[in-house]
């Protein structure tokens, strides 16, 4: 099997799993995630992070993502461009709940300022899996990949998965962009 069959393959899994899982499995997942951004925002004093707005079945970081802004971190989230780029937004308070619909049907806030991704403390990153070892798998578009290889400074890159995204190997292509740590809903994993 080719490497993007298995990655399709691994893809089609995980989208299974994830629209199987329960508003209980859901509404806990919310909690403890919301607990482990406000851990790591104080462990690291965060002034300035990237982070995405999940879609309903990937791991409900919103809640969390809102706390950090009301307690005065600035979060930008991306809107992807037609030309394989994201462009950000700092939200609001609030912002991260008053989204629209992309053409990719990924959710964007409606309102907040444009800011270039600069100086930023950390990069949430949304995957289809991740192994271990930092390997992430994405959902197949590169948009992340191209960000990460353009990010400047080192900012802790943690890829947001549920606990049954982390898998035993990911397989990696040239252009595939490892993370840092990862974040389930029931641990945080730094990868060595």
């Amino acid at each position: 099997m080719s490497t993007d069959e298995v990655k399709s393959e691994l893809r089609s899994f995980v989208r299974l799993t994830r629209g199987a899982r329960s508003d209980v499995d859901r509404d806990a997942a919310t909690t403890s995630l919301r607990d482990f951004l406000d851990y790591l925002a104080d462990e690291f004093s965060w002034r300035r992070i990237a982070a995405f707005i999940p879609t309903a079945t990937e791991p409900p970081i919103a809640p969390g993502i809102d706390d950090l802004v009301r307690d005065g971190v600035t979060v930008i989230v991306p809107i992807a461009t037609t030309d394989g780029l994201m462009e950000w937004i700092a939200l609001e308070p609030g912002g991260v709940f008053d989204t629209t619909l992309d053409e990719m049907r990924m959710p964007i806030p409606t309102a907040g300022r444009q800011t270039p991704p600069l100086d930023l403390d950390a990069v949430f990153v949304p995957a289809a899996a991740v192994d271990r070892h930092g390997n992430r798998l994405g959902w197949g578009k590169g948009y992340y990949d191209r960000f990460l290889e353009s990010v400047v400074g080192d900012p802790l890159i943690i890829a947001v998965v549920f606990d049954a995204d982390v898998v035993d190997e990911i397989p990696v292509e040239a252009h595939d962009r490892s993370v840092g740590a990862i974040l389930t809903e029931s641990e945080i994993v730094f990868v060595q």
